[in-house]
């Protein structure tokens, strides 16, 4: 086995591989001492805290550039002889940078910092189906339960898994529901080997061991999905949308906050059905579309999108493009668990563009507003103000 998935690497560092991707994995790591050096050269390569951008270009488009540059392709043949080029998508850890349509062609807003977002990472709470509540925010690894044969166990850094041999009767489903906080995230492994991200205030609930037809999960908030698949239906019920697929990649967006709830399709192909008063709608996505149904209007409408604005937290990332100060803050306030006010409803309107990594404290997200809106943010208990200057 000479080469290897990128992202199967990517995972194993940050602790977030299913057991498919840990025995791909571990074939490729022990079939050649090179392997294991490489990965460890990753490895420390990866976890760097700064990433060297060397010298700052005079102008924004030249700094854009720069880091597309960095972020989309790192060729490791300097570092070990043997390796083939592999696309690694860069942890930008500390820098962020935001743009927005004030004329700031020469100005770059470069911020350097140590300081830590004041939440917890993996944080959840799991309740099972005998109504018992766990906190799974410790940072220990343990054996939480078990229900109908199926062994739950908690780990590190890998989240919540289920480990499942074979399928119940439906009759006999019993279901776990898995709860993260306003600045909390976490992953679980379900028992048929689907993986779950599960973004901050949202709800996944789903079957402790899936039975011998479809496989349905119920969602409110956001997640995004890689759905193994095994001949059998995996339906992700969200909002009154229903998201057929059998075996893909997506991202759900079903806030009750938000106006609509959105399908990002990364890979595969899925089935997006609204059932209404009325009519039913449906259509099918493939790689690179949005669904979006309106929640309001009714509406069921498809698009293509640059995916990755839409799954980049995954990866620990905001990414907006042209975005509304007033949708931006929505998500962000989400993340940091803050409440947003506008002295000025016009500065709802204020379009931004830009990469925020997620772990950064929340005055490095309101320094950079000030700097390239012209407003003012103030931040008191939780309570964010956002004011002309």
């Amino acid at each position: 086995m000479e080469n290897i998935d990128w992202d199967i690497i990517r995972k194993k560092i940050k602790g977030q591989i299913n057991s498919t991707e840990e025995q791909a994995f571990e074939q490729w790591l022990n079939s050649s001492s090179k392997h294991h050096a490489y990965f460890e050269q990753t490895e420390m390569f990866y976890k760097k805290n700064i990433e060297d951008l060397d010298s700052v270009p005079n102008t924004t488009d030249e700094f854009l550039k720069k880091l597309d540059g960095k972020s989309k392709v790192i060729q490791f043949r300097k570092i070990l002889s043997y390796a083939a080029v592999i696309a690694l998508p860069i942890m930008l850890a500390v820098s962020v940078l935001f743009l927005g349509d004030y004329g700031l062609d020469d100005q770059v807003a470069q911020v350097n910092s140590s300081i830590t977002k004041d939440v917890i990472q993996n944080q959840a709470s799991l309740i099972t189906s005998t109504g018992k509540i766990y906190n799974l925010e410790s940072g220990v690894e343990q054996a939480i339960d078990v229900e109908q044969g199926v062994k739950i166990r908690k780990y590190l850094k890998a989240g919540l898994k289920y480990d499942n041999k074979k399928a119940v009767k439906e009759k006999e489903l019993v279901y776990n529901t898995l709860k993260t906080a306003k600045g909390g995230e976490y992953q679980l492994e379900l028992a048929d080997g689907t993986t779950v991200y599960l973004n901050c205030d949202s709800e996944l609930r789903y079957p402790v061991n899936f039975g011998g037809g479809e496989r349905r999960v119920e969602l409110k908030g956001e997640a995004f999905f890689e759905v193994t698949k095994n001949g059998q239906p995996f339906i992700v019920d969200a909002n009154d949308v229903l998201v057929e697929v059998l075996g893909t990649k997506f991202n759900i967006m079903a806030y009750a906050n938000e106006e609509s709830v959105q399908t990002t399709l990364v890979s595969g192909k899925v089935k997006i059905v609204v059932e209404g008063e009325d009519k039913t709608k449906s259509l099918f996505l493939k790689p690179g579309n949005q669904a979006s149904w309106n929640k309001l209007s009714g509406d069921l409408e498809c698009k293509d999108v640059q995916t990755e604005l839409y799954t980049s937290w995954v990866d620990g990332y905001f990414r907006f493009e042209n975005q509304r100060l007033e949708d931006l803050m929505r998500t962000i306030s989400r993340w940091y668990d803050v409440k947003v006010f506008y002295q000025n409803p016009s500065l709802k309107d204020k379009r931004l563009t830009g990469k925020l990594y997620r772990f950064e404290d929340f005055s490095v997200l309101a320094n950079m507003i000030e700097k390239i809106s012209g407003a003012k943010v103030d931040e008191n208990n939780k309570a964010v103000v956002i004011r002309m200057k």
